[in-house]
């Protein structure tokens, strides 16, 4: 992870010292990696890390980096073999000078041994390298005892959001099952028939993730989205068919689990109006959408507790985080969670994206990146990404987070933009069916809790605990050195 060193100051005299404090300004110890750590009146300002190799004009976003941060000097790192780094490093170098930015330093590391880029006296940098040490260093040691942190690698970083396994996923697995079978039976017992007056979400709504990009009513984000998680392009005009009919009928004692029905009794209270949206009631509006609108205004609710609760230092129980991650599978409750963001949410996100079943893990791996980018951790923004990517690629929140990533933008660049849940409100319009779409997918297979079995939980059943990087850039923001 990275940790800001604002209040910090490490002294760097030599290559050696540099290559000792590159893994404290970007979290673990690298490899296979291009580091730019820029500085401005000789403190480090920012630091960013690729994959390499990497295809060329990959670095291109550093120019306006370069700008942003006002950085006058900037040391490059390579680790690997000359073949993979040097020419990333020749890039990285070349956009500096473009720049009008001084390379202070400009070094390759590999198998213990470095070479510099700028040197090329035999006295000081041999042609067969010189020998380091990172984890003996005194810069090591200093970093250490101010508190900073080192993972031994990106894959470490990325098991601290890996699935939970044992215990705690065979207790989330049968909480997941018991929230969709109640959510199952509250939809079948208020049905009557196919879902009516479905009203498709393209015509006029507009999403969080829309409005902070400055997305309105007839205007076109520059990040195409086809998913179903998309509330500006993910359901199309037309019946929803061969889903969970929702109409008039008797409402059982489970469906006021989710406060469907007169006198029914929801873990969650719920206001006449949760965050603006309001409790829909007969009159013209159909079944289908009177029951959305108690969804989703049960989900606002939920996600203001959660937040609470967070803040509070509790942690949520297996049936609550549960029904909060099928909640935010709708974009209307998802987004009041993003309106409402703040850096301390860190950690709610963090153990949702452990806990929850893979298929609600993109909504929170997005909160969890968009947490982290705006506490200006970026790599953990990055492997936040990653998760949600690898289980949904066209997952539009995630995509343009990863975007915002990839071309090296500040969270300030949200700064005015983002909508507050009453400006939601008034461009969403009121709750309507079609909002559920996305959830009524992700459960449609998922097996009632009295068809889980021992053999689900057994290792083949846990995803992977790594996954693959995307090459986006893990950016390090405001570091000091």
């Amino acid at each position: 992870m990275t940790t800001d060193i604002s209040a910090t100051c490490l002294t760097l005299t030599s290559p050696a010292d540099i290559l000792a404090a590159v893994p404290y300004l970007v979290g673990f110890h690298p490899a296979d990696s291009l580091i730019v750590v820029g500085l401005a009146q000789s403190r480090a300002k920012v630091a960013a890390r690729w994959n390499v190799p990497m295809p060329p004009g990959t670095l291109a976003p550093l120019t306006a980096l370069f700008q942003r941060e006002e950085v006058s000097q900037v040391v490059v790192v390579g680790y690997g073999p000359g073949e993979a780094v040097t020419p990333a490093v020749d890039e990285a170098t070349a956009i500096a000078a473009g720049a009008g930015v001084e390379v202070a330093e400009a070094l390759r590391a590999h198998d213990g041994r470095y070479w510099s880029y700028v040197c090329d006296s035999a006295t000081c940098c041999p042609p067969e390298g010189t020998p380091y040490d990172p984890r003996s260093s005194r810069v090591a040691a200093e970093a250490t005892v101010r508190g900073l942190v080192a993972l031994p690698d990106r894959q470490t970083l990325q098991r601290t959001i890996a699935p939970a396994t044992g215990p705690v996923r065979l207790a989330m697995r049968r909480a997941t099952a018991d929230a969709i079978h109640t959510l199952r039976t509250a939809l079948t017992t208020t049905s009557g028939g196919a879902v009516s007056a479905v009203h498709p979400v393209s015509d006029g709504a507009v999403s969080a993730e829309a409005g902070a990009y400055g997305v309105g009513a007839g205007a076109v984000s520059d990040v195409a989205d086809s998913g179903p998680g998309s509330a500006v392009s993910g359901v199309s005009g037309g019946a929803v068919s061969a889903v969970h009919p929702v109409s008039g009928g008797a409402v059982s004692a489970e469906a006021g689990a989710y406060g469907v029905g007169a006198g029914a009794v929801s873990d969650v209270a719920v206001p006449e109006s949760a965050s603006g949206v309001p409790r829909v009631s007969g009159g013209a509006v159909s079944a289908s959408d009177e029951f959305a609108g108690v969804f989703v205004a049960e989900g606002l609710a939920r996600v203001r507790a959660a937040l609470a609760r967070a803040a509070a230092g509790d942690r949520l129980d297996d049936a609550e985080a549960a029904r909060l991650g099928l909640a935010l599978a709708v974009i209307r409750v998802r987004d009041e969670a993003w309106t409402l963001m703040d850096d301390s949410h860190i950690g709610l996100w963090k153990d949702l994206t452990r806990r929850l079943e893979p298929a609600f893990i993109p909504p929170v791996a997005s909160l969890l990146a968009m947490a982290g980018w705006r506490a200006g951790d970026s790599i953990l923004a990055t492997i936040a990404l990653e998760r949600a990517l690898a289980i949904d690629p066209h997952y539009s929140m995630a995509n343009l987070l990863m975007h915002a990533l990839q071309h090296l933008l500040p969270p300030a660049v949200l700064d005015g933009r983002m909508p507050a849940p009453d400006e939601l409100d008034a461009a969403m319009g009121e709750p309507r069916a079609s909002w559920l779409q996305p959830l009524l997918a992700l459960i449609e297979h998922h097996p009632e809790p009295d068809a889980l079995h021992a053999d689900d939980l057994g290792p083949s059943a846990f995803p992977s605990d790594t996954w693959p990087s995307t090459g986006t850039p893990d950016l390090a923001d405001e570091k000091t050195t």
